[in-house]
């Protein structure tokens, strides 16, 4: 054989090796790995979304429901779900590497957005302020890694009592025929009282959600999630800007003019 040959063929079995050890180990029927990681990604969210919600996701359908969402955006059924996991389960060490990059795609992304940092202490009893700290515009987009936005707002000290909070977004790139396409939460947690709001958004705007909080209780943190429910209905990408919490004193003129306002505008 020429020496041509021989490195020709030394080529060739490189990329053999190569494009076998690219595939998955997972066998036919079972989520191969790479989207299985996509999987678990999506389900941590959703794991943060209910404890971020006790009260919308209070019984097992509700949580069944968001589950099922998982499995729809992936387009996969939860029986398949189910025996790709006895499968990963029979065969731990690949498992465990596809849920630790999971695991630390979520906590890069929970990171990249971040709590209220220490600056926004120093103006917990203002009249009136906003106290989001993080990122003011995201993409919602098919190929992303999660469509979810976690947010966290907790300063060393609690913020007064009957705090007024307003979150606003503006959102842009909805699709006609979405059934639910961007969902809001904003909870507030008190000594002993969690109050929220919750909103669905349909069409492109501008959106405030109002929390009122109790007048007789300091409020320790506020929370939330925005999230894009995916359908059947194909988008490019969604746009979400000029994010804002404002917080306002209770008590106080600009506290007063929104009491004529719900709970949700736009």
């Amino acid at each position: 054989m020429s020496r041509s040959n021989v490195i020709f063929s030394t080529f060739v079995s490189i990329l053999l090796f190569i494009s076998v050890a690219a595939c998955s180990r997972a066998p036919k029927g079972v989520i191969p790995e790479k989207k299985m990681r996509q999987i678990l990604i999506d389900m941590y969210l959703a794991d943060a979304i209910i404890s971020a919600d006790p009260t919308t996701f209070n019984n097992d359908e509700n949580k069944s429901a968001l589950y099922q969402s998982v499995f729809e955006k992936h387009h996969i059924t939860e029986a398949i779900y189910d025996s790709s996991l006895i499968w990963y389960g029979k065969n731990l060490d690949i498992y465990m590497q596809v849920n630790n990059m999971a695991l630390a795609d979520v906590k890069k992304k929970i990171e990249e957005m971040g709590p209220v940092g220490p600056d926004n202490n120093k103006t917990v009893n203002e009249d009136s302020v906003d106290i989001w700290s993080t990122d003011r515009y995201y993409e919602f987009y098919p190929a992303a890694l999660s469509n979810t936005i976690i947010f966290n707002i907790k300063g060393t000290d609690d913020y007064s009592s009957g705090s007024i909070f307003v979150l606003g977004l503006n959102v842009f790139g909805l699709a006609q025929g979405l059934k639910s396409p961007v969902d809001v939460q904003l909870s507030a947690q008190q000594i002993d009282t969690l109050v929220m709001v919750h909103k669905k958004i349909f069409k492109d705007g501008y959106y405030e959600l109002i929390l009122r909080t109790s007048p007789v209780q300091r409020v320790k943190q506020v929370y939330g999630y925005v999230r894009l429910n995916e359908d059947s209905v194909p988008y490019n990408k969604i746009y979400l800007d000029d994010f804002k919490m404002i917080k306002y004193r209770y008590g106080t003129e600009a506290a007063g003019r929104l009491d004529s306002l719900g709970t949700v505008t736009e």
